[in-house]
């Protein structure tokens, strides 16, 4: 829960737009999830975080350098609703 008028900053991996990387997300994250102590690659942060009843006012995605199957990265900030 968030202080009134809190802001939730994130920073997350997830899951890519791209179908090809997708498919390799969700080949990867079984295995992902068990040497990463929990980390998952295929999830789609926009949605958890809506889901979870905030507001989303600032988002952007990108990918690091390197493998996209890891890289893809939403960061942004939201605020109760």
């Amino acid at each position: 829960m968030l202080k009134p008028d809190g802001k939730l900053l994130f920073i997350e991996h997830g899951r890519a737009p791209e179908q090809r990387v997708q498919e390799w997300q969700d080949w990867l994250d079984p295995i992902w999830s068990r040497i990463s102590g929990g980390c998952h690659l295929n999830r789609p942060i926009k949605r958890i975080i809506e889901d979870a009843g905030f507001r989303i006012d600032h988002f952007e995605t990108s990918y690091l350098p390197g493998p996209k199957t890891m890289g893809f990265l939403s960061e942004g900030m939201a605020k109760s609703r």
